[in-house]
């Protein structure tokens, strides 16, 4: 268990890279009365993301268990496909940054910035490989109901902390931690994708060595 938590954190912060949310809540923070906007957006991309995981590892337990001849080197071949996935995914990455700009809502209420963190994790959610590759490990773990909420929580803690961080930010300094943040953004939108794109490949080669230690009769995990 404590080394399933070491290896679910580091994929966490690896996926809490996220320069689409990340420039969102910096825009947040800028506009008049932003911590309710803010608290609403991180509630919204935390309880989807969330749920999401949730769903994704009942429905893939539920299978396991009505298929209990599956062997293990079925996950593992899942495991191989999301680490060449996060390997290609990470070689793309930069041409595929550079032709998306974030999306700001149109609507600044609080259930508005609530609804558009929702939907915007519903949007990427179909691609949130790190996810995808802590939800097959938490699979292959079986655990209870209980231990599988608390440990996708925790993911999720930790995928949404660098927003929690801005907030603290700005909550303890006030409108003069703007240009601070405003730094920030410009750090993130220079370094943020060459950043993710090094961390994705080094995770998928991870990934892939695992499997083959796995043929090879000696796991790494």
């Amino acid at each position: 268990m404590p080394s399933l938590l070491a290896y679910l954190v580091a994929i966490a912060a690896l996926d809490s890279l996220n320069p689409t949310t990340t420039a969102v809540q910096m825009y947040l923070l800028s506009t008049p009365k932003p911590v309710p906007r803010s608290v609403s957006f991180i509630a919204g991309v935390f309880i989807t993301y969330w749920t999401a995981g949730l769903a994704v590892v009942l429905g893939a337990s539920q299978l396991t268990i009505n298929l209990p001849g599956l062997p293990p080197s079925l996950m593992y071949t899942l495991q191989l496909i999301i680490g060449i996935v996060l390997l290609l995914v990470g070689w793309n990455l930069k041409n595929a940054a550079d032709s998306q700009e974030a999306k700001r809502p149109a609507q600044l209420t609080i259930a508005q910035t609530f609804f558009f963190g929702s939907a915007a994790t519903l949007w990427d959610f179909p691609t949130a490989l790190p996810y995808l590759a802590a939800i097959e490990r938490i699979v292959r773990s079986q655990f209870d109901l209980f231990t599988t909420m608390g440990v996708l929580a925790i993911y999720n803690v930790i995928f949404v902390f660098p927003l929690i961080a801005l907030l603290g930010l700005y909550i303890c300094l006030g409108e003069h931690s703007l240009n601070l943040i405003q730094a920030i953004n410009r750090s993130v939108q220079k370094w943020g994708h060459k950043i993710l794109r090094v961390l994705l490949m080094g995770l998928g080669i991870l990934l892939i060595v695992d499997c083959i230690a796995f043929a090879l009769g000696r796991p790494i995990f």
